[in-house]
């Protein structure tokens, strides 16, 4: 075990003492189907997306990374390289028909910025090397039971799981889910969970609808369609849901703008969730008062 951490921070050392060079540029393609109804606006936007993790990821200088690093380790390093540092991004349609919309993208990478983004990881691997095998057993033990055990002295708190983010292709988004999970943590009224079995409400974040018209020569129009399904509010299967239209240039780029008014839905949705369980979780206390009153 600490052979292997001393073998990484040495890997980690050496790549930063290395000399800054020019931008890296980042080619790739990427394909995705056409769903039914959908306009060829929106395939391409999630074409590029495919296409800008999947030139990051065959980039000579990330090589030792993935040998050093897990495939979830690694997924996240590189979602944080193309959310944030992938410059001068842009992206044309190679193939558009009826089946599926091709694309061909490409950008730059300061390796700067991928060293900055390795450092994250490096200090992670520094505090785990100051944890003690006990101290690592003891925590275990207490996540587990965590997972397998409702709170016993926390009567009044409700346990929330947040399913993994839908696109509606089918594809899952664990980004879009931690987003979403940081909005609705540290409430009073209930607990986050990974356990659905144990949950007594059930969050189903979904993409329901994500749309590019071209209005005219100079602009275009984005329709984004975010819902939340939850479950254990009532009977059925209550929806929360946030629907907008954000107008802008055709010069803008479609990735970028995506990519916040996604955010911005899944805020919204997340405040209007939280406000409905909280409501549920108040009743249910007003009826425990009510009750031990009388």
């Amino acid at each position: 075990m600490r052979f292997l951490r001393l073998v990484l921070s040495v890997c980690f050392a050496f790549s930063a003492s290395a000399q800054e060079v020019e931008s890296v540029e980042v080619k790739a393609n990427a394909c995705e189907k056409m769903l039914e109804g959908e306009s060829p606006s929106s395939a391409r936007i999630r074409a590029v997306d495919k296409a800008v993790f999947l030139g990051l990821k065959s980039l000579p200088e990330l090589k030792e990374d993935k040998k050093l690093l897990n495939d979830h380790d690694l997924n996240v390093m590189i979602y944080r390289l193309v959310d944030d540092f992938v410059e001068d991004l842009s992206s044309k349609v190679s193939k558009s028909d009826e089946e599926k919309v091709c694309v061909e993208v490409s950008g730059f990478i300061n390796p700067q910025n991928i060293e900055n983004v390795r450092k994250e990881f490096i200090s992670k691997y520094h505090e785990a090397e100051q944890i003690s095998e006990e101290d690592i057993a003891q925590i275990i033990s207490s996540v587990d039971a965590g997972l397998t055990l409702k709170p016993q002295n926390l009567e009044n708190v409700a346990l929330v799981y947040v399913a993994p983010f839908e696109y509606y292709n089918g594809a899952t988004s664990e980004k879009q889910t931690v987003l979403l999970k940081d909005k609705l943590d540290n409430n009073p009224y209930y607990y986050l969970t990974q356990d659905k079995d144990l949950a007594d409400y059930v969050i189903l974040p979904k993409l329901l609808k994500a749309k590019v018209d071209a209005l005219d020569e100079t602009h275009k129009r984005l329709q984004m369609v975010v819902a939340l399904e939850i479950s254990g509010l009532e009977d059925e299967t209550l929806t929360s849901s946030q629907n907008r239209f954000l107008l802008f240039s055709a010069g803008d780029n479609e990735q970028e703008i995506a990519s916040k008014l996604l955010k911005k839905l899944i805020n919204a949705c997340a405040l209007d969730a939280m406000r409905k369980i909280e409501i549920k979780e108040q009743q249910k206390l007003e009826q425990n008062t009510f009750g031990h009153t009388f």
